[in-house]
């Protein structure tokens, strides 16, 4: 039987909202702070919490999605969205931004994981890349937007709590596409089966295969590279470049720009390239970008530029890497895609927490501290990505001679 194909626009702006929920708030922190009567350190807690949560149930969302649908689940994780962003609008202290930040996540991660798996359900492995490109590019306008509407919001509202209220409405839009045009993806004879006791097997099988670990874990350093930026970029930028945090969102930009022309190279190309070809030639762009950024940062580069273009070339790597490795982690065991796609989130923003927890602990001071935590982060990542690689053409070898 053939699954209709859910709208493309609305797999992107139902990802959308999970991006906005990460990092729109951030321009707004040394507001929350003041607001709030709570340390930085605190502030940034919200940003870590809301990625451990959003890591860990995605190991929920993933399974449920294989055995009870796509379209159900979905559902409910955007309700709980979205009452999370209410109680985030409302909250009158650092512990209840807190608690409404860990909801959020709750929600905002069904969105993204069963996306993947949704696009797993309708095309082939070559034309996913493509999709997962398209869905790519919109998550990097959404990343680069989100601040920029953020630092907007805050400086035309002068209230940090206009940024949830904007998550709210906008949430609307793609929960009313699901609930009355999105047909269920999933189909009956593909579901999986065996309860909790199935769930676990799956999640063994997939942490026993090694294609499979090694591109989820390159991709997931790539994000703690990110988020280790994002949570150190607005302090850097008031203490050595004497901006303003709402800043972030023009020096997220470049990053953007870069990560989606990388993304439009793909959607052009990835039918016909090798996937793992394309991760390693990303990383290695993405290393380089870093590299650079740490040079300056010795040399005593204190400007905007010397922070933004740098992460440019960063972006532009990861245009190439993020879509064909949540494309391999999908079709491993194309039966249990939505498993895959959630420990495939799950260890991306695991790792994404672990980056924020490492730019807490590191010198706001000065960019150097920093850029030698993202080079390591992305140099485990290029070694990830290019082990991998090995493996799969030994077995690709192996494979033809058999």
């Amino acid at each position: 039987m053939t699954v209709r194909k859910p709208p493309v626009i609305f797999l992107v702006t139902v990802t959308a909202a999970g991006i906005f929920a990460t990092n729109m708030y951030v321009p707004s922190l040394p507001a929350i702070a003041i607001d709030l009567a709570a340390s930085e350190r605190a502030v940034q807690f919200t940003m870590t919490a809301f990625l451990i949560v959003f890591a860990v149930f995605q190991l929920v969302y993933g399974p449920l999605a294989d055995r009870y649908g796509r379209k159900r689940i979905m559902l409910g994780g955007l309700t709980i969205f979205m009452i999370a962003n209410v109680i985030a609008a409302s909250a009158q202290s650092i512990e209840w931004l807190l608690v409404a930040r860990v909801l959020q996540a709750v929600g905002a991660c069904a969105g993204l994981v069963i996306s993947r798996a949704m696009v797993r359900d309708t095309y082939e492995r070559g034309e996913s890349a493509r999709i997962m490109a398209y869905l790519g590019m919109g998550s990097g306008v959404s990343s680069s937007v989100a601040p920029l509407l953020g630092g907007a919001l805050q400086g035309w509202t002068g209230d940090w709590r206009s940024s949830f209220v904007f998550m709210s409405v906008f949430t609307l839009g793609p929960m009313l596409v699901l609930a009355l045009t999105v047909r269920e993806t999933l189909r009956r004879e593909d579901a999986a089966r065996g309860g909790l006791g199935g769930m676990v097997r799956d999640y063994f099988s997939l942490l026993r295969t090694p294609e499979y670990m090694l591109f989820s874990l390159g991709a997931a350093m790539m994000n703690a590279t990110f988020f280790a930026f994002l949570t150190t970029a607005p302090f850097i930028l008031i203490n050595v470049v004497g901006a303003s945090p709402e800043r972030l969102g023009v020096v997220l930009l470049y990053i953007t720009t870069g990560f989606f022309v990388g993304n439009l190279v793909v959607s052009r190309i990835g039918a016909r390239f090798p996937l793992e070809r394309m991760i390693l030639g990303g990383s290695t762009l993405c290393f380089a970008g870093v590299a650079i950024f740490t040079v300056l940062a010795l040399g005593g580069a204190r400007s905007e530029e010397a922070i933004a273009l740098p992460m440019l070339l960063f972006g532009l790597g990861n245009g190439f890497v993020l879509p064909p490795s949540s494309v391999i982690a999908v079709s491993v065991r194309p039966q249990v895609a939505g498993t895959a796609s959630a420990l495939y989130g799950f260890n991306a923003f695991g790792l994404g927490a672990l980056g924020t927890v490492v730019a807490g602990l590191i010198s706001n001071e000065t960019q150097v501290p920093l850029g030698f935590a993202m080079m390591t982060m992305t140099g485990m990542a290029v070694v990830f990505f290019a082990t991998g690689t090995i493996i799969t053409r030994r077995r690709d070898v192996a494979r033809l001679r058999g």
